[in-house]
């Protein structure tokens, strides 16, 4: 018996110069999943559409990309006719060769080889391919030749494999999505989508296992942190198991933590909790919010939805007013994309009358600005100087020193009033 997923990849490198992968490649098809034709009348033919970006500093050159289709028709082929796909790639200058006996489309540049940027990735598109009548998992396999651009080392190769799943006709599951993406702790979450053509429906969350067929939505109350929920579908046919699970995730702003133990070297800093306000312009966008930039990890961030324009900003709520001396901005993304214009940072105790500080220079990775004296604050805004001609991110935004309680192996500051119901013992 076999399981068939919707599509699974590896990605391998060969040669002794690099181990990193030269492209990072994903895979988007239409129909999603794959379906298999009838045994009679017109074929199911679907469209692969894979994007390959490079994810380093350095740009590579490369000779050739190689698209190895299992052809045939049987339960690990995907097409019964190579010639029926037509093949397009995004980078000038190149053009596509179909090898039926070598199962392969090969894309090579007219000058022999060329240079990869890394802004500029690759598009490379199988368009209209038949998709033959047996059930089962084919394995879609891309070689790209390569080297480091400007040197001349041996061509190494870089191989990525998609199992791509083909799945019955009246199979369907689609459009898992959470009415309200980002809640409050203790919220309601209301999850919906689309299943038919299934013999098994499970949502599927921490430990919980819900039976949800011949359901299409479904109400977890009370979450109290962030979730991960996931919908698997499966449907027995012959031999074969096939199996699509979806996922979406539900934010929980300021979750319950649980832990069994914790151990800490430094020291314990609780802090009021902040707001921060986007407006509709910036805006943010759903799957990298706002409340990114108060979690101190730089590897999250803050995007927005739509271009900053002139006098918009992105505004903090401290929560009440205290005094503080410097603050700390982290633009941009974690790769150094969507760095802000020229910003000025300005504070307020009422919301109402603010003070302009100091103006940061557009697209720096890292704005760092002490006041020359400790200066009370509740509201801390960054306004957008000039309209920005793209979108924005922010990593992280922190204040110095952090408020408004610290414990330390040293001692306790309490910034606010202690309640102690069974008193206080002294050692």
């Amino acid at each position: 018996m076999t399981t068939v997923p919707q599509y699974t990849a590896t990605t391998t490198t060969q040669g002794a110069v690099s181990a990193s992968a030269p492209l990072h490649f994903d895979l988007n098809t239409n129909p999603d999943p794959v379906r298999i034709s009838p045994s009679t009348g017109d074929p199911q033919r679907a469209d692969f559409v894979l994007v390959g970006s490079r994810r380093s500093a350095t740009p590579i050159e490369c000779r050739k990309i190689i698209v190895t289709v299992p052809t045939g028709p049987n339960s690990p082929d995907l097409t019964p006719d190579l010639t029926s796909a037509s093949a397009q790639i995004s980078l000038p200058g190149w053009t596509p060769a179909t090898n039926t006996a070598a199962k392969t489309i090969t894309f090579a540049p007219t000058s022999g080889s060329a240079e990869i940027g890394r802004d500029q990735g690759v598009t490379v598109q199988l368009m209209g391919m038949r998709i033959n009548t047996e059930i089962g998992s084919a394995p879609l396999r891309i070689d790209l030749e390569w080297r480091e651009a400007g040197y001349d080392d041996p061509w190494e190769t870089g191989t990525t494999v998609f199992d791509i799943g083909k799945f019955p006709p009246s199979f369907h599951v689609d459009n898992f999505m959470a009415k309200e993406l980002i809640v409050d702790n203790g919220g309601t979450v209301k999850l919906n989508w689309e299943a038919s053509g299934v013999s098994s429906l499970k949502l599927l969350y921490d430990v919980a296992e819900v039976n949800v067929l011949n359901m299409t939505t479904y109400t977890i109350n009370n979450l109290s942190h962030t979730t991960v929920f996931y919908l698997r579908a499966t449907v027995q046919v012959g031999n074969n198991t096939v199996e699509r699970t979806l996922s979406t995730t539900v934010t929980v702003l300021v979750p319950d933590l649980k832990i069994n133990n914790l151990t800490v070297l430094g020291e314990i800093t609780m802090a009021t909790p902040w707001t921060v306000n986007v407006g509709s312009y910036p805006g943010f966008d759903p799957a990298h919010p706002a409340e990114n930039m108060l979690d101190g990890n730089l590897e999250t961030f803050y995007k927005s939805k739509n271009d900053p324009i002139k006098n918009s900003s992105v505004q903090f709520d401290l929560g009440n007013v205290v005094k503080i001396d410097g603050v700390d901005v982290y633009p941009g993304d974690p790769n150094g994309n969507y760095r802000l214009p020229h910003t000025s940072l300005d504070t307020s105790v009422d919301g109402a009358n603010w003070l302009e500080h100091y103006t940061f220079g557009a697209s720096a990775p890292e704005f760092h600005y002490s006041f020359p004296a400790s200066v009370p604050v509740r509201y801390i805004r960054l306004t957008f100087v000039l309209n920005s001609t793209g979108l924005i991110a922010i990593r992280s935004f922190q204040v110095r020193p952090p408020q408004p309680l610290r414990v330390t192996h040293q001692g306790a500051d309490f910034g606010v009033p202690i309640i102690a119901h069974q008193g206080i013992t002294e050692r």
